[in-house]
């Protein structure tokens, strides 16, 4: 959320709206934070925020705030000046409250604000992966696993002297498939389970560490997807937890790879299990579910309860000595490491304090040596509006940000007849956000939230019905149902407009409205063929369910006005080709606008329903097109080094929103901070 304010801020600046001397100082600035912020350039961004201070020492907003960031950066390179920015602000700005006050938060944070850090605690950068998403490690700490960006594959990188191994070499092709972002290598360092989609299936694979005899040992095709989460200290055992779509529950597991049995482990449920922690001599496994945490005895095969509470807390690992387990707590507000001594599987002792606020609990990994890996997640997803050149349909002027107040908004859309503009928004904490609408009126700049009732887990895509009563949205219910459910625009009631099947692996249903409103398309898998699709369509009034079109698999599709034809896109798996096509419903027949070994996305109509605008991917960025539905060249309108998505017209046609998404990673490590 900073920042996306930070860029936000930056760009408003850039457009003139503040004044001159002003502009120059907090342009400055703004630069500065993103080479921290987003390009994770620590070097650079301190060098930026040394010339503002010499530049501009007599604005004293923008001279505290760079005190402020130049104690951050410190901070997370492990030096010691941290502090000494920190007491420099207050003792030289003592009018700037809020930054005064952040700043003696920091120090708190930091222990004793009257002395130099202890570079023993300090967290570094060691790697700024940008667009490759890190997400697993070996358990000694040498291996880093991450899905590159450039291929879509699995890969290895030594920390220590920078070379990658390739695991995976599936991830280009435009079929289906690609990581989940789980897996786990074996403690011997001499094999890895990784998590692989293949089309409608979660498969189970195993490989040496190199990528060589990579061998399938569980399809999913029985509708279970495993997800290898460690290994046993034998090398010769999974563990791995399980999902079943059939009925939304999740089991833990235990894999022999020598003759390829599945143990089951409790009892199924609901909620994701937090597997895999077990102790060196293979007797205990912890795991955190439901945000309390227990340890499994594999001797006697029972669960006892080792945390339990309101709070949430969650397993990080075993200390390096096994004389107890580090995990984390928001028992203060923040997110605190502790350290819980054991004896017998048993807590010896209150748990300790170790390091306060330390982020998200999401991406934490504690090694062998006692080392802590943290991933941090930098990335951006701003919306924005920008005119529309009538006659040549490129986008012109400055991109305009959707919202100041709301700058993680996504799906932004307009009404049918234009006069409101609305989107989603996260809001709360990072580890438990829920998200609300925001309605906008173009005439008064007016805007209210709605909240939907009974709370979504997680729901996606609104669309206003024609007569703006409610919207549609694709998400999954508390009790696990995943469909297309109703939200009231007035009082944000909820209610389920249509369950999908989830006995072979759901899809994407793509709602769409009818153009009066009286019935809602969306689209399901067939259950007698996994390949096949079914649009199918359902009168509101009687509750009548109709299948108006089998066969290829219409993503993203979108309605034109007279509801009789969807835009949209699909993989061709024959000619290994990415298809732009409109369906006719009366006929049947397909229409192929586009064909391309880029990949396709988003199409979306022209307000006149003569052009269809599409989206392209490429390795570095997005371009957005626009296609004659008559025939004709296709041609470019807009490109973006970042990737771009959720195109949406205004009915003029003079406008269109969208949402630039700008990916970053860095991983970071935590050295020398356990108690001797």
């Amino acid at each position: 959320m900073k920042t996306h304010l930070i860029l936000l801020i930056g760009l408003l600046f850039l457009t003139g709206l503040l004044s001159a001397q002003d502009n120059k100082a907090k342009v400055s600035l703004a630069a500065a934070i993103y080479e921290e912020e987003v390009t994770g350039n620590l070097d650079k961004a301190i060098e930026l925020y040394q010339n503002v201070l010499k530049k501009y020492p007599d604005d004293r907003s923008v001279a505290a705030k760079t005190l402020y960031h130049l104690g951050l950066v410190n901070e997370k390179m492990g030096e010691h000046k941290a502090n000494e920015y920190f007491t420099r602000l207050i003792n030289s700005y003592p009018d700037q409250t809020e930054m005064v006050i952040l700043a003696k938060a920091k120090m708190t944070a930091l222990g004793n604000g009257n002395k130099p850090m202890n570079s023993e605690v300090a967290m570094r950068r060691i790697w700024a992966s940008g667009k490759d998403w890190p997400f697993g490690f070996s358990p000694d700490g040498k291996y880093v696993i991450y899905t590159a960006k450039e291929d879509n594959d699995i890969w290895l990188r030594d920390l220590q002297s920078g070379e990658k191994k390739r695991i995976t070499h599936e991830g280009p092709t435009v079929e289906w498939m690609g990581s989940t972002g789980i897996a786990a290598i074996s403690p011997d360092g001499k094999l890895i389970a990784v998590s692989w989609w293949n089309k409608s299936y979660g498969e189970l694979r195993i490989s040496n560490l190199d990528g060589s005899s990579m061998k399938i040992i569980h399809s999913g095709k029985d509708g279970i997807s495993m997800y290898p989460r460690s290994w046993m200290p034998d090398n010769k055992r999974i563990l791995a937890f399980s999902f079943d779509r059939r009925n939304n529950t999740y089991q833990r597991n235990i894999i022999s790879l020598a003759d390829g049995s599945i143990k089951e482990i409790g009892k199924s449920d609901t909620e994701e299990f937090f597997w895999g922690f077990p102790s060196s001599d293979g007797r205990f496994i912890i795991y955190t579910h439901c945000g309390d945490t227990f340890i499994y005895n594999t001797l006697t095969d029972r669960d006892s309860i080792l945390i339990q509470g309101p709070t949430l807390d969650k397993m990080i690992g075993w200390l390096p000595d096994e004389s107890g387990i580090l995990y984390m707590s928001d028992l203060s507000g923040t997110y605190d490491l502790y350290i819980l001594k054991l004896k017998n599987g048993m807590p010896a002792g209150e748990p300790q304090l170790v390091r306060r606020d330390v982020g998200s609990n999401t991406y934490l990994y504690l090694t062998r040596d006692g080392r802590l890996f943290r991933i941090e997640d930098t990335s951006t997803s701003i919306s924005y509006i920008s005119q529309i050149d009538v006659q040549s349909g490129k986008l012109k002027g400055n991109l305009s940000p959707l919202d100041a107040n709301y700058t993680d908004a996504n799906f932004p859309a307009w009404s049918s007849d234009g006069k409101l503009l609305y989107y989603s928004v996260t809001k709360g904490p990072v580890d438990n956000r829920s998200k609300v609408l925001v309605v906008c009126s173009e005439e008064t700049g007016q805007r209210r939230e709605i909240i939907p009732k009974p709370k979504f887990p997680n729901w996606y895509r609104p669309i206003l019905s024609p007569d703006g009563s409610r919207f549609s949205v694709t998400g999954t219910a508390e009790n696990m149902n995943f469909g297309v459910f109703s939200i009231n625009s007035e009082n944000g009631e909820a209610s389920e407009l249509a369950k999908i099947p989830t006995e072979n692996e759901p899809v994407d249903p793509s709602q769409n409205w009818s153009p009066d409103g009286k019935s809602i398309f969306y689209k399901v898998r067939s259950l007698e063929a996994s390949e096949e699709f079914i649009i199918r369509r359902k009168d509101l009034v009687t509750g009548e369910e109709k299948d108006v079109s089998r066969g290829i698999h219409t993503m993203d599709m979108k309605i034109s006005k007279d509801g009789n034809r969807f835009v949209y896109d699909r993989i061709d798996s024959p000619t290994k080709t990415y298809v732009l096509g409109i369906l006719n419903l009366l006929t049947g027949m397909e229409q192929v606008l586009l064909r391309d070994s880029i990949g396709l996305s988003d199409p979306t109509w022209t307000a006149d329903d003569q052009h269809v605008l599409v989206n392209k991917s490429l390795r570095h960025g997005s371009e957005f097109w626009r296609i004659p539905v008559s025939g004709g060249l296709a041609e470019k309108l807009y490109s973006s080094p970042d990737y771009c998505w959720g195109y949406a017209m205004h009915p003029s046609g003079t406008r269109v929103a969208f949402t630039k998404q700008h990916t970053n990673y860095e991983l970071w490590v935590l050295e020398n901070f356990l108690p001797k």
